[in-house]
């Protein structure tokens, strides 16, 4: 329910924002009552914890995946892959490496969104994402 809740809200605040409407696009087909993910343009990262997936590519041309659900992430770069913690500080994505080789990097979205079609420098990693989009994760 919180998660419904969450994702309603944000909806809302998306909506809200473009001015425009429009901010999500519907799950593909009727399910049956089966539980499809939802697919967004944009999501503000306050509500990362409650389970997002975030695909995309870099400019080196590889595969990058953000999987956020509670105070975890995954990330995966590439033949990379790192995993931790993360909090939210503003407008900004903090995560704590706790692989073997540790260490910390961010996102600074500067409008507390992440949206399909914008680039964002994952600082302190020497990598960025360009978001194609955006799905909750159901298994959150």
């Amino acid at each position: 329910m919180k998660k419904l809740v969450s994702v309603l809200v944000s909806g809302i605040v998306v909506v809200a924002l473009s001015g425009c409407g429009g901010g999500t696009d519907d799950s593909i087909g009727d399910d049956g009552g089966a539980n499809f993910p939802q697919s967004f343009n944009s999501i503000d990262v306050i509500y990362l914890q409650d389970g997002f997936i975030i695909d995309g590519h870099n400019r080196a041309g590889e595969d990058v995946t953000l999987q956020f659900c509670r105070e975890r992430y995954d990330y995966y770069s590439g033949p990379g892959y790192w995993y931790g913690h993360f909090n939210i500080n503003g407008d900004r994505i903090n995560m704590f490496d706790d692989t073997p080789t540790g260490g910390s990097y961010r996102i600074d979205t500067y409008n507390n969104l992440l949206e399909v079609g914008i680039e964002y420098p994952i600082d302190f990693q020497n990598d960025e994402i360009i978001v194609d989009q955006i799905i909750e994760d159901l298994n959150c």
